[in-house]
């Protein structure tokens, strides 16, 4: 009861420090830790290198699963802020580059993560950096999370960052998981709570392998994310300390890639085409050197579902003749032509802007039916609903280099928005702009319309990279400049 009183106390007269403060040192050398959004008392414990017993003994805390935002906590035996606990592997990092940055030995970070092959590490790996986390038999999950099965978790899982929309169901769909395995491993008890930002756990996905040094020409390596997605983008960027030409292979396809700063800084945009199935593939660089000498880099990406779901499409009938699969692979193939090409010039920089005033009828990826017939087509970009007239706008600076009549897409507008990226306006009433022009981000290019293959009025916007179309929703809250 004393040592209830005493803390009670001890806290009664800390609640004058700001909520924006995460953790501060007091007098005594005794840390307060306010609790986060998403935070667990064993993921405090962890973080702090102090044992769940140990919190819950100190805070007077009955049921170490429950609680709550804001809550103070007393941390004990500390006399300064935490330093870092756990460290995630980037890309081209070995066992002991990491070592030397924590000043740690190869065999330390082996023991602590229970590590069989030292040369089998990979991007995206959590590795404890002390010995508590990994050794003491003392730590303990809260009861209703064993800590056998949260430790493995935090060693060799993937770190999913929340957006916005996202649910626990989707993003366990997406990496074949069930919402029970992703909530147990991030200690969730209720699967509907989760916002975005958050960063959740996905055990048992391997991110990209690259089991070995980065040759010495090249400086860093650099991939986001570092699981891809079918249906959307992906950027890797290397740094090399001469000048090199880059090229490689990805899902059969080649690489392109865009060279900056006297070819040392090389950036390589890769789609990942819809239907892609989900599981790990080569991704396989050669680096040339003025003198021709070759470097070979390899490395294994996993790609998962995309999860788009599929919607069914009826067209009026002096439509149905456009669904002629000699009509659509002509006209497929002429755009595919124009959004292939590769300008080296990048004139966007940062996200993308949105098309049109006007909300989302239908996104991208969705399988589609039409008139009752089989899903054999996808949806490939984002349709914006709208009157006749609304005007639609360029998402980036670039150049036109097609405005014209298509019998699918109808009155078309494509515009070149260099590094192989390409933005497509379909089924417009009137075309503003001329192939040749020049335009800036926001300016009108069009009205929407129901010109071509379409079942009423609306904005059809697609988002190619280097002949691949992808979510141009994506590239609206990310940038990949």
């Amino acid at each position: 009861m004393i040592h209830r009183l005493i803390i009670g106390c001890f806290l009664a007269g800390m609640l004058w420090l700001p909520a924006s403060v995460i953790a501060q040192q007091s007098d005594s050398g005794v840390v307060i830790h306010i609790v986060q959004r998403g935070e667990t008392l064993f993921r405090i414990a962890l973080n702090y290198g102090v044992t769940v017993e140990e919190l819950a003994a100190l805070n007077a805390i009955i049921d170490p699963s429950n609680i709550q935002v804001g809550q103070r906590l007393l941390v004990p035996g500390i006399a300064a802020p935490p330093q870092p606990q756990n460290h995630v592997v980037q890309p081209g990092e070995t066992l002991r580059s990491i070592a030397q940055i924590y000043n740690l030995t190869v065999e330390e970070l082996i023991v602590w993560n229970n590590i069989a092959n030292p040369d089998a590490i990979s991007a995206g790996q959590v590795l404890n950096l002390t010995a508590s986390i990994a050794q003491s038999p003392t730590v303990a999950a809260p009861a209703a999370v064993p800590v056998e099965q949260s430790v493995p978790a935090l060693a060799t899982a993937l770190i999913h960052t929340v957006q916005v929309g996202e649910t626990l169901f989707r993003i366990a769909t997406r990496y074949g998981l069930t919402v029970s395995e992703l909530a147990r491993a991030n200690n969730i008890n209720d699967p509907t709570l989760i916002y975005a930002g958050q960063q959740v756990i996905i055990p048992g996905i391997e991110a990209p392998q690259l089991a070995l040094d980065l040759p010495p020409t090249v400086t860093e390596l650099n991939i986001v994310p570092l699981v891809l997605q079918e249906g959307q983008t992906g950027r890797i960027r290397l740094l090399t300390t001469v000048p090199m030409t880059v090229s490689g292979l990805f899902l059969d396809r080649g690489i392109v890639d865009a060279s900056e700063q006297g070819n040392t800084v090389h950036t390589i945009l890769v789609g990942t085409p819809i239907f892609t199935a989900a599981g790990i593939y080569p991704f396989s660089l050669i680096l040339s050197d003025a003198a021709g000498q070759a470097t070979n880099l390899s490395l294994n990406i996993q790609v998962v579902d995309g999860d788009y779901g599929s919607e069914y499409i009826n067209l009026p009938a002096d439509r149905a003749n456009l669904l002629d699969p000699n009509i659509e692979a002509a006209e497929q193939n002429f755009v595919q032509n124009v959004m292939s090409t590769f300008t080296p010039t990048r004139y966007w920089n940062g996200p993308m802007g949105l098309p049109a005033a006007a909300s989302i009828v239908s996104p991208f990826g969705r399988k589609r039916s039409f008139d009752g017939g089989p899903f054999n087509r996808f949806h490939s970009g984002t349709d914006f609903g709208g009157a006749p007239g609304t005007p639609i706008l360029a998402t980036a600076p670039g150049s036109v280099v097609f405005a014209g009549t298509l019998d699918v897409r109808g009155n078309a507008t494509i515009i070149d928005h260099g590094w192989g990226v390409f933005t497509g306006y379909w089924h417009q009433t009137e075309l503003y702009v001329r192939v040749g022009d020049f335009v800036m981000t926001g300016q009108v290019i069009g009205t929407i319309g129901s010109t071509g293959r379409v079942s009423g009025p609306h904005l059809h916007w697609e988002l190619w990279v280097n002949g691949v179309p992808v979510d141009p929703m994506q590239w609206v809250s990310q940038s990949f400049s």
